[in-house]
């Protein structure tokens, strides 16, 4: 049976402080080719232009033959070119462009990405566009994300915030949306229940890929720094395998156990 992976990057494939490789996983990736098994990198980049990222990730050593990120599954979900944008100048830039118009009084979406420094008043101003804006778009469904070795609330939790507040239900575009997740089995063409996903992200990754089907295998080089942290999850949505890094896990793959 023809089997495949879904494999993170920020955490899982590369370090969230130095933003080199992590131990193992240019080998992993390199391990996939040699023995032509198939597999997407699927990453909530949403800072660089695609091409960019897919490079700067090249550069590092990886020989990526597979590659996805919010911005390819972008266009398909948001069809107006008028909206009120958060996130960093490098996203914002993407975002025009694209093609999109910023603009925070005639708009038609929302819609927020991650940013370090968000302040309260940035918070203040995406709930008054909430009330505004004809649909709410979440660039992923990240609960944290990891920054020079801290933890930052993620789109998801952010989006939480703003559902909460406004009453307002909200589209993810990025991971674990079953949009993007299916955009990514199609480059393989294999089934959900014939991929595994790696990745160091519970909420943002894993969960809802086990929900579509999918196994799933946890790395502790990321956000969770121990098996410890996900003891309140039920068993039921526990991973199917925990590694420290790529390298263990490639250890497991080269014994057919993954």
């Amino acid at each position: 049976m023809n089997r495949g992976f879904f494999i993170d990057v920020q955490g899982t494939l590369i370090d969230d402080i130095d933003k080199r490789p992590i131990k193992g996983a240019c080998e992993f990736i390199s391990y996939l080719n040699e023995n032509s098994i198939p597999y997407v990198v699927i990453t909530n980049n949403s800072k660089n232009r695609s091409e960019d990222f897919i490079e700067e990730l090249r550069n590092m050593g990886f020989d990526i033959k597979n590659y996805i990120d919010p911005f390819y599954t972008l266009k398909e979900i948001l069809k107006s070119k008028k909206i009120a944008a958060f996130g960093t100048d490098k996203f914002l830039n993407v975002l025009q462009e694209m093609g999109y118009e910023i603009d925070f009084e005639e708009f038609d979406s929302l819609v927020v990405s991650i940013k370090q420094d968000y302040t309260n008043e940035d918070y203040v101003k995406m709930i008054e566009c909430a009330f505004k804006a004809k649909n709410l778009i979440a660039m992923h469904g990240t609960s944290t994300y990891s920054k020079e070795g801290k933890r930052y609330p993620g789109v998801g939790a952010i989006m939480s915030m703003i559902k909460f507040a406004s009453n307002r239900g909200y589209e993810i575009v990025g991971k674990p949306s079953f949009n993007f997740y299916d955009k990514a089995r199609a480059l393989i063409n294999l089934d959900f229940k014939d991929i595994t996903v790696i990745s160091d992200d519970m909420i943002g990754d894993l969960i809802g890929a086990q929900d579509l089907g999918m196994k799933t295998n946890l790395v502790l080089s990321g956000k969770v720094k121990s098996k410890d942290e996900i003891n309140s999850f039920p068993q039921e949505k526990m991973p199917n395998r925990v590694f420290s890094d790529l390298e263990e896990a490639l250890e497991s793959l080269k014994k057919g156990e993954i």
